[in-house]
């Protein structure tokens, strides 16, 4: 993983496309379920958790944020 921040392009949802405020990042690193976070090669994102809900499966939340490249249907 880049040593760089999470979603460092000002913390955007990339669902939603709001911002992700900063006490919402502290709170999902203390434990708190309120974002979501996926992986996608070297890089992590952030999503706010109902926007990551709205998607019947991660699967298609990964193809949403890859444009259909990427998807987990191996997994299900």
């Amino acid at each position: 993983m880049r040593n760089e921040p999470i979603n460092k392009d000002a913390r955007i949802c990339p669902v939603c496309e709001k911002t992700i405020f900063p006490h919402e990042v502290a709170l999902f690193f203390s434990g708190k379920g309120n974002l979501v976070q996926m992986r996608m090669g070297e890089n992590v994102v952030l999503i706010h958790e109902e926007c990551a809900n709205s998607f019947g499966t991660r699967s298609k939340l990964l193809q949403f944020l890859t444009d259909g490249k990427h998807n987990l249907n191996w997994l299900e």
